[in-house]
């Protein structure tokens, strides 16, 4: 590493380029905000950096995207960003993830990270990346703007255990966002169009900014930390930091026992009860909705036959519920989160779990099952 080229950072007493150089960051949405975020961890010269995003670019993103070139419309976000990152500085380790995080971040890489950053522009994206962070205890920023204000919450995951986590302060509102793109039994709806909160430059870069700062400072002085909120006006200046407090009745968290222990197992339903995990009696959580069955209670009035499906259910939209035979939308489909074991070793041997983990609690441990394969699949 040439000491040259950081040679302002080391007359910052506070300031330890060997520890930037040693870290590792992830970011999770590479538009305006994660361009601002990758552009100023380049610079500050961190050592390793990936960048999750499933989208490409489009011309209305150059207006807020630092990184981003009218060449480059049509590319994918995360590889044009990387790219841009090496030309600012060789020395970093960039790798892009193009496509879903949920289907290319494992548990197992998550822990590797220092801190992961989101940059996403929706709360179901922003849930899952805390669930992720929650069970790995991986330090998240998760950050928001729109064309006015900025926000940045911390999480030090790491550093303290038994605290906030993002859902904790997550108003309900929240919740009917997201159940606006589904129908009642939680299918996509195929009409949905999604809400577009207008955002500049000013507030991105802001954002970014301070994200990155509150990202460099859990290298060090980790005794400081706490779950914080930072909102701050773009036109005025004026700034609010405010504590966040623990949401005893968090659907997220507030049932996470003492202990969490992350195992990893085939995707085969044989392997997950019989391979490296011990599950006897009980019931556990998938961490994906899986349809499990479908049938035609026209075709079928007596409801005797219903057809095994047993996939994600994010997979399907409302179109599942017209039926191929009599051509009516009278299809009933099941969905679930939630299984005995011993209705699935009864009802689904042969098949797979078609989803991220599994969540099992027993006593003052909750154990997550990674099925390796979904990985594969995503």
């Amino acid at each position: 590493m040439s000491t040259d080229r950081y040679l302002r950072h080391s007359l910052i007493d506070w300031f330890s380029q060997e520890d930037v150089k040693s870290s590792s960051f992830a970011i999770v949405g590479c538009g305006a905000v994660g361009n601002e975020v990758a552009k100023n961890l380049a610079l500050l010269g961190v050592g390793k950096i990936d960048l999750y995003d499933f989208d490409s670019i489009e011309i209305h993103n150059l207006t807020r995207s630092v990184l981003f070139r009218e060449g480059d419309v049509g590319k994918s976000k995360a590889e044009v960003c990387a790219s841009r990152i090496k030309e600012l500085d060789p020395n970093i380790d960039v790798k892009f993830f193009v496509g879903d995080f949920w289907e290319k971040l494992s548990l197992s890489q998550a822990k590797t990270y220092d801190c992961i950053l989101c940059c996403v522009d929706n709360f179901e994206a922003r849930i899952k990346l805390n669930q992720i962070c929650v069970f790995t205890k991986t330090n998240l920023i998760n950050t928001g703007i729109d064309s006015k204000f900025c926000q940045i919450e911390v999480f030090p995951f790491r550093e303290i255990h038994f605290l906030p986590c993002y859902e904790c302060n997550l108003p309900s509102t929240a919740y009917e966002r997201i159940q606006k793109r589904y129908s009642c039994g939680w299918l996509k709806k195929i009409s949905f169009v999604e809400k577009k909160i207008p955002t500049t430059i000013l507030t991105s870069s802001i954002t970014g900014a301070i994200a990155c700062s509150h990202a460099i400072s859990f290298l060090k002085n980790k005794d400081e930390f706490k779950p914080t909120r930072t909102l701050i006006d773009s036109f005025t200046g004026r700034s609010m930091i405010s504590d966040l407090d623990k949401n005893n009745d968090c659907v997220a968290c507030s049932s996470v026992k003492e202990h969490i222990s992350i195992v990893s197992s085939r995707s085969k339903i044989e392997s997950v009860f019989g391979e490296k995990v011990s599950l006897k009696n009980g019931s556990f959580i998938t961490s994906d909705p899986i349809l499990v069955s479908k049938r035609c209670i026209e075709c079928d009035p007596e409801l005797s036959t219903h057809t095994i499906i047993f996939k994600n259910a994010s997979k399907f939209d409302s179109t599942i519920t017209e039926c191929d035979k009599c051509q009516k939308e009278s299809v009933e489909v099941i969905i679930k989160d939630s299984f005995s074991i011993s209705e699935i070793k009864k009802n689904y041997q042969g098949y797979e779990f078609p989803c991220k983990f599994l969540r099992y609690d027993s006593g003052n441990i909750t154990t997550i099952i990674e099925l390796e394969d979904y990985y594969a699949r995503g």
